[in-house]
C-alpha cells in the first residue's frame, strides 16, 4: 500500500511533519537538477535554496520525527566532471565540484553529516552517475532519438569511458542501503559495473533499436577543436570525456553486485523509449480520446443521471474515486461507477470478493457501464480510450512487470487487448506482456478496432474472487 503525501516546492520552510509520521527511513531523491540553459540570474543561489537548504531543512525534520535512516541521492559531480581513463574516482578522493548542481550536492552531504553526528541519525549518501532508463530525459535522450532517426555521428572514434547506472541497478542499491548495517553514515558510488564508451554505447543502443549507429570516424581532437569554435565545450565535454567510478566499496562493504547488465539495462530503457516513440507518432489517437469523450459525455449525460439516481438507492455513493497509477507512474484519481459496497477494501478487483458487488453492481459490471465515467479521465488526459488497464500503487508484481517493459510510457486506457482478450490483473507477468504487444503494434486503426470490440461486447472487466 502506498500512501502520498503531498507537499510544496522543497525549500527551507516546507512542514515535513505529516509525512514523517512513524517513518524509520526516508530516501530523498528530489532536487533541482543541472539545467542546460539556466536563466536565472544567480544559478548558484537557486539550487543551494533547493538542494542544500531544502535538504537540510527535510533531514533535521526527520530528524525530530524519529527517522533512523537518512538516504541522500546526491551525484558523481560532487567528486568532478572528469577522470582520465583506467583512473576511477572513489569515495575517498578529495571532492572537485564545479558548477552550481554539483557544488550544491556537496554543501548539502557536508550538511547532512553534521546532523547526523548531532542528532544520531545514520545518514547514506548515494552518488550515481549518468541513471538511465524507461522515460530517460536530457542528452541520454537526445542519443536515442539520433539513432532512432538515423542521424550519421561523427562520434565513431571515441575510445573514452563512461560509468552509467540503470535505473534497476540503482534502486536495488537503495534498497539495499535501507536496512544493512554496514552502510550506516557511508557514502559509496554505484554504477552498473561495466564502463562502455560513447561509440560502443551508441552501438549498442541501435543493437537494441534494430537500426544501426550511423558513426563517422572522426578523429577526437578534431571534434574538440569544432565544439571550442562552437563554444559547445561542454557538450563534447559529455560525449568526449571520461568519467569512471569505482564500485569497489559497494562491493565490499555491502557485498552488493549490480543485478541488471548494462546491455539489459539499455533493452528496458531502449524498450520504453521506443514505445513512447510510437505512441506520441499516433497524433490522431489522442484527437480521437477528445472527441469521443466529448460526444460520449455530451449525449451520455442523461443516462449518467439515471445511473447516479439508481445509485444513490444501491449503495448511497453512485461515484467511485480511487487514486491509480498513471502515465510515467504518476498518481491520477480514477472515476467510475460504483459496483461494491462501500466498505469494500482498497484491493486489485481480483482480490476483492464478488459478494462485495451490489446486485445493481453486477448489472454495471456485465455491461461495462460502470466504466463510463472514465470518459472525464479521458478527456483531461489522464486515460487513453485505448491502453492498458491502470492499476493500484498497491499491485507491486504488476507494476514491476510493466515498468522492466516501459509500458508506462503510455497512457492507460478504458479498454485494449488484454481485457479483449480476458487477461486481468491476476496474471501480472502475462498482461504486463501484452499491454506490450498492444503497445508496440498500436495504430488508429487498432485503436478503433478495439473500441469496436469492446462497444460489441467482446473481453470481460476485471475479474473478482469467487466467494468459497
Amino acid at each position: 500500500m502506498v500512501d502520498v503525501t503531498r507537499v510544496g516546492d522543497l525549500t527551507s520552510n516546507v512542514n515535513w511533519s505529516a509525512a514523517l509520521q512513524d517513518m524509520d527511513v526516508v530516501i530523498h531523491s528530489a532536487a533541482r537538477s543541472h539545467i542546460m540553459i539556466d536563466t536565472s540570474s544567480n544559478p548558484l543561489t537557486e539550487f543551494r535554496r533547493v538542494n542544500v537548504e531544502g535538504t537540510l531543512n527535510f533531514a533535521k525534520q526527520a530528524a525530530v520525527a524519529g527517522v533512523k535512516r537518512f538516504i541522500f541521492i546526491s551525484s558523481v559531480k560532487v567528486n568532478g566532471e572528469l577522470t582520465q581513463p583506467g583512473t576511477p574516482f572513489t569515495e575517498n578522493d578529495l571532492c572537485a565540484p564545479q558548477d552550481p548542481y554539483g557544488i550544491s550536492k556537496y554543501e548539502a552531504e557536508q550538511g547532512l553529516k553534521k546532523i547526523a553526528q548531532e542528532t544520531g541519525m545514520e545518514v547514506v549518501i548515494i552518488r550515481p552517475p549518468l541513471v538511465y532508463g524507461p522515460g530517460v530525459k536530457g542528452n541520454f535522450q537526445s542519443m536515442l532519438q539520433w539513432v532512432n532517426k538515423g542521424v550519421p555521428l561523427p562520434l565513431g572514434a571515441i575510445d573514452n569511458q563512461r560509468s552509467l547506472v540503470g535505473l534497476d541497478n540503482l534502486v536495488h542499491f537503495i534498497i539495499t542501503c535501507i536496512d544493512h548495517p554496514a552502510a550506516a553514515n557511508q557514502t559509496f558510488l554505484v554504477s552498473d559495473g561495466e564502463d562502455i564508451s560513447t561509440t560502443e554505447l551508441l552501438r549498442r543502443v541501435g543493437t537494441v533499436l534494430g537500426k544501426p549507429a550511423r558513426l563517422i570516424p572522426v578523429p577526437r581532437s578534431v571534434l574538440e577543436l569544432g565544439a571550442k569554435i562552437l563554444g559547445k565545450q561542454a557538450v563534447a565535454q559529455r560525449l568526449l570525456g571520461s568519467l569512471q567510478v569505482d564500485i569497489g566499496k559497494a562491493r565490499n562493504l555491502l557485498e552488493w553486485s549490480p543485478p541488471v547488465t548494462i546491455d539489459e539495462g539499455l533493452t528496458r530503457c531502449v524498450s520504453g523509449f521506443a514505445l513512447n516513440q510510437i505512441y506520441r507518432e499516433n497524433k490522431f489517437i489522442r484527437l480521437f480520446d477528445i472527441l469521443f469523450s466529448m460526444i460520449g459525455l455530451t449525449f451520455g449525460l442523461p443516462f449518467f443521471l439515471l445511473i447516479i439516481v439508481i445509485g444513490f438507492f444501491d449503495t448511497g455513493s453512485p461515484i467511485f474515486r480511487q487514486e491509480r497509477v498513471g502515465r510515467d507512474r504518476n498518481p491520477f484519481v480514477l472515476v467510475k461507477f460504483r459496483t461494491m459496497k462501500r466498505d469494500t477494501a482498497s484491493v486489485a478487483s481480483h482480490l476483492a470478493s464478488s459478494s462485495a458487488i451490489t446486485g445493481f453492481g453486477h448489472f454495471l459490471r456485465r455491461t461495462k457501464v460502470d466504466e463510463l465515467p472514465q470518459l472525464w479521465n479521458v478527456l483531461k488526459g489522464e486515460m487513453s480510450l485505448v491502453g492498458p488497464r491502470p492499476c493500484l500503487f498497491n499491485q507491486d508484481e504488476l507494476i514491476r512487470e510493466r515498468s522492466e517493459r516501459g509500458v508506462y510510457t503510455a497512457r492507460p486506457g478504458i479498454t485494449g487487448l488484454a481485457q479483449l482478450n480476458n487477461i486481468d490483473m491476476s496474471t501480472p507477468k502475462l498482461l504486463a506482456e501484452t499491454d506490450l504487444k498492444m503497445l508496440q503494434t498500436l495504430s488508429l486503426n487498432k485503436y478503433l478496432r478495439y473500441i469496436c470490440l469492446t462497444a460489441l461486447g467482446q473481453g470481460k472487466g476485471d475479474g473478482v474472487r469467487a466467494d468459497d
